[in-house]
């Protein structure tokens, strides 16, 4: 299996740190970066692109996720990652051109195209994890089930 990249992009460093835990025990030869910041974020993957980006909607600086995304569809960059948007928000957008609709349906159609999945905090791991591998285009290994699905 080849060496993924995988950014995480969350603001509460308690989540972050988990998050790249858990991917780290399934995935351990994947590379696993963290940041709290959507400016940082776009500038990690200007500099060495990534497989999979997961991505809090709600950052630490002016830049949130769904800017991120739009950005990242805008730029230059050639390898885009898949996306998977995560958020304790609820599902519903309180800003944005769609008001009250999902967040998701905030991007336009060929931004969508970069988002792989949503989870709404708290999620299952299992589950999220299963997204991350398929994400990054790989199977999810058989040591996922030994992650409970709880919420």
């Amino acid at each position: 299996m080849s060496v993924k990249r995988v950014l995480i992009v969350e603001d509460h460093e308690d989540n972050a740190h988990a998050i790249a835990d858990f991917i780290q025990f399934i995935f351990p030869q994947w590379k696993v970066e963290i940041t709290s910041k959507g400016r940082h974020a776009l500038d990690l993957m200007i500099s060495e692109p990534v497989d999979v980006l997961v991505l809090d909607i709600a950052l630490a600086d002016e830049v949130n996720g769904l800017d991120v995304i739009k950005r990242l569809w805008e730029s230059e960059i050639t390898h885009k990652p898949r996306i998977i948007i995560t958020t304790a928000m609820g599902n519903k957008a309180f800003r944005g051109p769609r008001v009250g609709r999902p967040w998701v349906e905030q991007l336009n159609e060929h931004e969508r195209t970069l988002v792989s999945a949503f989870f709404e905090k708290p999620y299952g791991w299992h589950s999220f994890l299963t997204e991350v591998a398929k994400a990054a285009g790989v199977e999810p290994p058989e040591k996922i089930k030994l992650i409970p699905d709880n919420e």
